[in-house]
C-alpha cells in the first residue's frame, strides 16, 4: 500500500476481502476542480462521507466513504484534494442494481475542502479517457463521449485542532398551525454572535412529518435559505419538528434549530342519527330520544356538544354532550294541547376544526286529553293514575300499576282473563277506522280484540315497556257500525301480564 498525499484509502468490498487500489496523482487546475460544485447531481447514484457533507475531519482520522447505485454499470471514484491533486480510487468497478459498499481510509491533509467524484458508466471507460475525464471534470461527457450519472461529496480537512467561533441558526415565524395537505415556507438564517450573515454555507434539513422540496441548501449573500413544506394528509393533528443543520467548517462551530407546529386534519364529515324517528305522546308526558354522533369512517365522535330544538315543547338540556359511543340523550316535555298538534324535533352537531356539522330530524304529534264530544277522536288514557277518557261506556277488570313505562306513567295491569269494555257512537257510515294500542306484555300474553262481537285480531303481544312511540294500530273500518258500538280488548296468558296505557279509536 502506498501512502500518498491526502487520504490513504483501504478498499472493502462486500462481496470480497480487504483489497488495495494502486493510486496514481495528476494535478488538476483549481477552476476545474471548483467546478465540481456546479456539476448534476444524479438521484440514482449516492456517495456520502461518514460525518456528511462537509463534515469536519483532521489528519489521522479514520473516514468512511459510501457510495451505491439503482442502476447497474461501472462505478468511477475521484479524489481532490486541497492541493490541486486528483487520483483514481475506484476504476470501472461493476456494481449492480440496489448495490452498496464502503471505502475505508485515514485523512492525511492537506488542509482545505477534499472533494469526491463518483462517476457511473454503462460501459467501461478505457483508462486514458478516464484520466482526462478526471482532469476535467467539467467537460467528462464530452470526453467520455456518452451521457455519465454523477455524484460528488465534500469534506474539511483541519491541520491543527482550533477554537471555532460559534454560529447560530433563526427562522422567520411560522404560523402554529396549516390544514392537513397544505404547503408552507419556511425561511431560515445562519449567522455568527454579533448578527452577521454567513454566506455559502450548507444547510441542510429534515423533518419528522411531510417532505420539502429540498433538504439540502446554500446559504445566500444575507445567509439566508428557504424551502417548502408539504404538509402529510391526516385525520388527527400532527405536531411537525422541522429541523436546519449546519455541519460547521474551519472557522465556525456547527449550529441546529428547529420550529415545531401542527398539521391540522382535514374535516371529515359526520352523521347523526335521532331515534325514534317517529312518535305520538300526549299532551303533558315525556319522551326520551338518543342521538348517535359518528365520522364518516364509523367512528363514534366523543365529548362533542349536541344541540336540541323542538317546534312544540320543551327539553329537558338545551345542550347534551355525546360518551364514548358517541351517543347522547335527552328528554322532550310535551305541552298541553287542545285536539292534535304536529311536533318537529331537530338535532344537532355544529362541528369543530376536523369535523363537518350534521343534523337530524324526527317528526310526530302530541294529542290533547280534553273531553269533548266531537265524533272521530275517542281515548281512554291511564297515565295520571285514573281513567281519562270520552268513550261513551267504561268498563275493566285489572289493576292501576307504575313502573311499567318509558316514561313515569301509569298502566292498567290486565292478568289473563281481565278485560277491558269501552262503547262509543257513529252517526255516518264511514270507510276508514282504527283501533291505536300503547301497550307491551310482561312474559307472554294474547290478546283477543272483539269488536261489535266479531273478532277483528287475535295474535301475541310485544314484550318490553310501553313507550309513547311504540303503538299497535288495528283496521276496524269495517266492523263499525252505524249508532252504537261495542269494543272489547281479553288477555288470555297462563302467567303473563299485559299493560296498556293508552288506546284510540279514530275515524
Amino acid at each position: 500500500m502506498k501512502k500518498i498525499r491526502g487520504v490513504l484509502l483501504l478498499i472493502f468490498f462486500l462481496c470480497s476481502g480487504w483489497a488495495g487500489a494502486q493510486s496514481f496523482e495528476f494535478d488538476v487546475s483549481s477552476f476545474e476542480i471548483s467546478q465540481i460544485d456546479s456539476l448534476p447531481l444524479s438521484p440514482f447514484i449516492f456517495l456520502l462521507p461518514d460525518r456528511g457533507e462537509w463534515g469536519l475531519y483532521y489528519p489521522g482520522e479514520n473516514i468512511v466513504l459510501q457510495y451505491g447505485s439503482s442502476k447497474d454499470g461501472y462505478v468511477s471514484i475521484f479524489d481532490y484534494t486541497p492541493d490541486g491533486k486528483a487520483r483514481i480510487i475506484k476504476n470501472n468497478e461493476p456494481i449492480a442494481e440496489g448495490v452498496q459498499r464502503k471505502i475505508y481510509g485515514v485523512v492525511s491533509g492537506p488542509e482545505g475542502v477534499e472533494r469526491f467524484l463518483m462517476v457511473l458508466s454503462d460501459k467501461i471507460i478505457p483508462d486514458r479517457l478516464l484520466v482526462e475525464a478526471m482532469r476535467n471534470p467539467s467537460r467528462i461527457e464530452e470526453i467520455v463521449g456518452y451521457p455519465v450519472l454523477l455524484h460528488y461529496c465534500r469534506i474539511q480537512v483541519v491541520t491543527e485542532r482550533r477554537t471555532l467561533a460559534p454560529s447560530y441558526i433563526s427562522f422567520d415565524e411560522v404560523p402554529g398551525e396549516i390544514p392537513a395537505g397544505g404547503k408552507l415556507k419556511v425561511r431560515a438564517f445562519l449567522s455568527d454572535r454579533e448578527g452577521n450573515a454567513l454566506f455559502n454555507r450548507p444547510i441542510y434539513w429534515e423533518v419528522n412529518q411531510g417532505t420539502l422540496d429540498n433538504y439540502e441548501t446554500q446559504t445566500s449573500t444575507s445567509g439566508a435559505v428557504e424551502v417548502w413544506y408539504s404538509a402529510p394528509s391526516s385525520l388527527e393533528s400532527t405536531e411537525v419538528i422541522l429541523k436546519a443543520y449546519f455541519p460547521g467548517d474551519t472557522i465556525y462551530e456547527e449550529a441546529e434549530g428547529e420550529i415545531r407546529f401542527l398539521v391540522i386534519p382535514e374535516k371529515i364529515q359526520t352523521t347523526i342519527v335521532l331515534t325514534p324517528k317517529s312518535f305520538h305522546i300526549a299532551g303533558g308526558e315525556v319522551l326520551d330520544f338518543q342521538a348517535e354522533l359518528r365520522d364518516l369512517r364509523g367512528k363514534p365522535v366523543e365529548g362533542r356538544s349536541v344541540r336540541w330544538e323542538a317546534s312544540i315543547g320543551s327539553w329537558e338540556q338545551e345542550i347534551t354532550y355525546t360518551d364514548e359511543a358517541g351517543i347522547t340523550t335527552n328528554r322532550l316535555y310535551a305541552p298541553k294541547v287542545a285536539g292534535q298538534e304536529t311536533v318537529e324535533v331537530k338535532v344537532s352537531f355544529a362541528g369543530v376544526k376536523n369535523l363537518l356539522p350534521s343534523e337530524d330530524y324526527a317528526y310526530g304529534t302530541i294529542s290533547g286529553l280534553e273531553v269533548y264530544p266531537k265524533e272521530g277522536l275517542y281515548f281512554l288514557d291511564f297515565t295520571s293514575g285514573e281513567p281519562y277518557t270520552n268513550f261513551e261506556h267504561l268498563t275493566y277488570w285489572g289493576e292501576l300499576l307504575s313502573g311499567y313505562a318509558v316514561n313515569p306513567a301509569w298502566v292498567l295491569s290486565l292478568l289473563d282473563g281481565e278485560f277491558i269494555e269501552v262503547g262509543f257512537s257513529l252517526s255516518q257510515p264511514l270507510h276508514l277506522g282504527a283501533l291505536y294500542l300503547w301497550g307491551k306484555a310482561q312474559d307472554e300474553v294474547f290478546l283477543k280484540i272483539i269488536l261489535n262481537d266479531q273478532l277483528i285480531f287475535s295474535g301475541r303481544a310485544a314484550e318490553g315497556m310501553v313507550s309513547p312511540s311504540e303503538a299497535q294500530m288495528i283496521y276496524i273500518a269495517d266492523y263499525l257500525k252505524l249508532g252504537n258500538n261495542l269494543l272489547r280488548i281479553e288477555v288470555e296468558s297462563s302467567q303473563g301480564l299485559y299493560h296498556l296505557q293508552r288506546l284510540l279509536v279514530v275515524f
